[in-house]
């Protein structure tokens, strides 16, 4: 019989080795001590998600996810918000079923502008994590780093389909945090020799220079106008804050492809009009796109294009009803306003990898 006195981690390793069907295959069984009737809940820090997850196993299960969703396997409200008084910020709410993985995740993130006069973030976000088919909550995540790698796990799945195979140059509009993590999605999926970096804080370029250029071991050259970078790329990435667009049509080059991933609101924008008239657009989910994503509402807003224009969703694409790239000469678009479905699969690929390490020690 299993005393209290037993170190907690020894406990939940017992346990893994003492039921008949394991967590590590499926997401069926809770870390749970029926031995001594107390739950033992995983709490995993930013340092840890970020030694034990890599961005080719995330962009492997997005993958995957999306190909669920186009087949009608997640469950996927749209995500609420709740301001606090006196515009204080907003408090953010993403949950998330995929069936094929048992687990329902819910994204709570805070965004409190007003916090930098207090001396803290001005962005919290953490993930509860509860086995679906059984309700038993499993964990809680800090999810700063992992919404930021699976942000780059999708631009790394867009990019393998709606990018031309010979893609070797790459540029970043946007050097903050989320830049990193789109680097990485991109090298993945193509072999980059060349980033362009541009960022109106030329500090903080050079700053993703440094980390890129020893991280993925390729030159990172900073520019200092956002069309140096985009007139010579194969792939650009934007990921800003901006109301106007940091993108015009006139500098990309037959070929490239966008992954637009900055903005999120329906008065946020990062691409021009006329890039997103010419461009092959695809979205996340379009529900999503027509209800967040300026970059596709504002041209609508114009009368210059409609939803019908659109041309897929990623689902489409991953599961083969329709194809990606068609030609070597057309502009592509990849507009993600982030789905909660990316939230649920790092997390099953967390967890999964976790437990695994957990079962070997």
């Amino acid at each position: 019989m299993v005393k209290n006195h037993i170190d907690p981690s020894i406990q939940v390793i017992y346990y893994l080795y003492s039921v008949q069907y394991s967590f590590m295959i499926n997401l069926s069984m809770s870390i749970f001590d029926r031995f001594c009737g107390v739950a033992f809940l995983l709490y995993l820090s930013e340092r840890d998600v970020e030694r034990i997850l890599k961005i080719g196993e995330v962009i492997e299960v997005v993958e995957e996810a999306f190909r669920a969703l186009y087949h009608g396997g997640v469950i996927l409200p749209l995500r609420t918000r709740v301001s606090g008084r006196r515009d204080s910020g907003d408090i953010l709410s993403m949950p998330c079923i995929i069936e094929g993985f048992n687990l329902y995740t819910n994204k709570i993130v805070s965004v409190y502008p007003k916090n930098i006069e207090k001396e803290l973030p001005t962005i919290h976000a953490v993930i509860v994590a509860v086995d679906s088919s059984n309700g038993v909550p499993l964990g809680l995540i800090e999810a700063g780093y992992l919404t930021a790698l699976r942000t780059g796990a999708v631009s790394g799945v867009a990019t393998k389909y709606l990018s031309r195979e010979d893609a070797e140059v790459l540029a970043i509009i946007g050097c903050g945090f989320q830049a990193r993590t789109q680097a990485m999605g991109v090298s993945e999926v193509r072999e980059v020799k060349k980033i362009y970096a541009y960022d109106i804080v030329a500090e903080r370029a050079e700053k993703f220079a440094g980390e890129m250029s020893r991280k993925l071991s390729v030159e990172v050259e900073v520019v200092n106008t956002a069309r140096e970078a985009v007139e010579k790329a194969d792939v650009v990435c934007t990921a800003t804050t901006s109301n106007t667009p940091v993108l015009r049509r006139e500098w990309l080059k037959p070929g490239a492809h966008v992954n637009a991933i900055g903005a999120y609101t329906p008065d946020m924008r990062e691409i021009d009009t006329e890039t997103i008239i010419d461009a092959k657009v695809v979205v996340d989910m379009k529900e999503a796109a027509l209800s967040e994503a300026g970059d596709i509402i504002i041209p609508i807003r114009e009368g210059r294009y409609s939803e019908d224009k659109i041309y897929a969703e990623l689902g489409e694409i991953v599961s083969g009803a329709k194809p990606g790239r068609t030609s070597d000469e057309e502009i592509t678009v990849f507009k993600s306003v982030g789905l909660a479905l990316q939230d649920n699969a790092a997390v099953y690929a967390l967890l999964k990898k976790y437990l695994k390490e957990l079962s070997i020690r």
